[in-house]
């Protein structure tokens, strides 16, 4: 069934690309090694060396290749080089599946999953950092023309590049564009240097003030000076509560005085003391003195090297705050800023949804109830809530591609097909006419359903096809069957779409959504083994994505009833290659 699906794909780009004649050996048919590569996805097997191992061994990758076993480079060259081609193939899969007889269009839901990217963590750096790299790289450049123009002479050069710099070389480029990425966002968002010295400057001023108000330390600023501030506030405070309490002595023992000369009531003493050490407010600002000076020590210690291990816990920060005295510096150097990874920039620090971090992707899916993928976007961004408008697009977009590959034209009103692409390209839902019995409204795309990662206030009103978004986990939202009052007719959206899933009809609907995309995520991770990247950059990861994405349409596709397969010739469309 594979070998027949592949055989009805057009594949005349990927041929084009090879010569049919001259010197050289042949090239392997590009038709095998697409088939060899869905059917090494579709088992798990995503590296080139293991799928040339497996063409040795395993009967059905023997099958595809003719007993012959291309090499490991072979395979990852075929990969890397027809990335571009990947997208129109999975819409070629769409459409063959289209015209295999799926069932009609349902309800689409969306949902984004975080794959992990080939790079590693600890590589994500701050702009100081891939300063100081693009530094160290200059520095070495300068220090090698030094070695070379002793060795060769000045104005000459060695023949050929040592192949041991060659990856070094990769490298300086990918920290150089690493580092131009950080400076045009932190441009882009204040977080310039004039923009942080300012910012760092206030900070200062209004903890040097005593202020409550002063937020978070900005990133970047030295903690002795920092505390150095709260220092001197908390001596400023210490100061400012003795003068008071001088003053209240003075005043009490003057009140005494005319209680003595019978010219006034007896004084209520109660608790307060006539040492100016003791009382509420002094201890209280004592306290604030003591934690700001231990946190001067801890911040000067750090600032001179790592504590010994014997100092370590004389060293750690003082907790609390608010009345008990200022926070403790802890991990305030670590707070979030614009960082880009030196091994692959295009990837992001993501939080995944077991609580950790990953430095990865987000794969935005848009799956059919039937299961079928209908797109498949990767994004840069760490949460959901920007991507419906451009998933609710893609699946227009989709459904529109399947509707015209099976579209007759037997519009009742019309004599053709009525569902006319001026309202997609315009981001609204294809209406077609008015006719109940036109088939062209069985194609009708549903409602898209979304996870409470995607609401927001602009999603809500956001134009487009009908919607479900829920405004939070399962707890949150309100359940059937209890007494809930209507809106009134000047409900805000956010209402609305809480009353709707409270009915019966909407929770039906809602309920549809994880048991549609979330076994796709699932199968997505674990039957193609796409939990991590194998390669490196958006647009090659982007192919990748697709690919294991046209893996899964085919094995839905295969795994359809013998009567409805009736394959067809596909005919190429480059309506889902923007």
């Amino acid at each position: 069934m594979l070998l027949e699906v592949v055989e009805h794909l057009d594949v005349a780009a990927l041929e084009a690309r090879y010569a049919q004649g001259g010197p050289g050996r042949r090239a392997y048919d590009p038709r095998m090694l697409l088939s060899l590569l869905i059917y090494a996805y579709s088992a798990g097997v995503r590296s080139s060396r293991q799928i040339e191992r497996l063409c040795q061994t395993d009967v059905a990758m023997r099958v595809i290749c003719g007993l012959q076993v291309p090499d490991h480079t072979v395979i990852a060259r075929f990969r890397q080089r027809h990335q571009d081609f990947v997208r129109e193939l999975f819409s070629q899969v769409l459409l063959i599946c289209a015209k295999a007889g799926l069932r009609r269009l349902g309800s689409i839901a969306v949902d984004g999953t975080k794959i992990a990217a080939n790079a590693a963590k600890k590589a994500t750096c701050r702009r100081q950092r891939l300063q100081q790299q693009v530094d160290e790289i200059l520095t070495r450049a300068a220090e090698q023309d030094a070695a070379e123009d002793t060795a060769f002479g000045p104005g000459e050069h060695a023949e050929e590049t040592p192949r041991q710099l060659q990856g070094r070389r990769e490298r300086e480029d990918r920290i150089k564009r690493a580092l131009a990425e950080v400076i045009a966002e932190e441009a882009a968002r204040g977080l310039d240097a004039e923009a942080t010295a300012a910012k760092e400057r206030a900070f200062l001023e209004a903890t040097r003030a005593g202020r409550n108000d002063v937020g978070s330390r900005p990133v970047g600023a030295d903690p002795v000076v920092i505390v150095e501030a709260r220092l001197r506030a908390a001596q400023d405070r210490l100061a400012g509560e003795v003068e008071a309490k001088r003053a209240q002595i003075a005043v009490m023992r003057e009140r005494m005085r005319q209680f003595e000369a019978g010219q006034g009531p007896k004084p209520n003493l109660g608790p307060f003391s006539f040492d100016e050490n003791r009382g509420q407010q002094m201890a209280r600002a004592k306290r604030w003195v003591a934690r700001a000076e231990r946190e001067l020590a801890v911040a000067r210690a750090r600032r001179a090297g790592p504590p010994a291990e014997h100092e370590q816990d004389d060293l750690l920060p003082v907790p609390g705050g608010g009345r008990h005295g200022p926070r403790g510096i802890t991990s305030k150097d670590d707070r979030p800023a614009v960082r880009r990874n030196v091994t692959d920039p295009d990837s992001r620090l993501m939080h995944d949804s077991n609580g950790g971090a990953i430095q990865g992707y987000n794969a935005q899916l848009a799956v059919r109830d039937d299961g079928l993928i209908r797109s498949a976007q990767l994004v840069q961004d760490i949460n959901d809530r920007r991507q419906l408008q451009p998933m609710s697009q893609a699946a227009l977009a989709a459904a529109l591609l399947v509707h015209q590959a099976r579209c007759l034209g037997q519009c009742p009103s019309l004599d053709r097909c009525c569902l006319a692409s001026a309202a997609y390209e315009a981001g609204d839902r294809p209406r077609g006419c008015d006719d109940a019995d036109c088939p062209c409204l069985a194609d009708s795309i549903g409602a898209l359903l979304f996870d409470a990662g995607y609401w927001s206030q602009d999603n809500l009103t956001a134009p487009g096809p009908d919607r479900l978004i829920a405004p939070g986990k399962n707890a949150a939202r309100p359940q059937p069957g209890q007494d809930h009052d209507p809106p009134p007719q000047n409900a805000d959206p956010a209402t609305l779409m809480i009353y709707r899933l409270a009915t019966e009809e909407g929770t039906a609907l809602y309920r549809r959504r994880s048991a549609t995309v979330e076994p796709v995520n699932g199968h997505l991770k674990d039957c193609t083994a796409l939990r991590r990247f194998a390669r490196r950059g958006l647009a090659a990861c982007q192919a990748e994505l697709t690919f294991a994405a046209l893996v899964l349409n085919i094995g839905k596709f295969c795994r359809l009833p013998s009567a409805v397969c009736r394959l067809a010739p596909a005919r190429r469309s480059t309506a889902l290659t923007a």
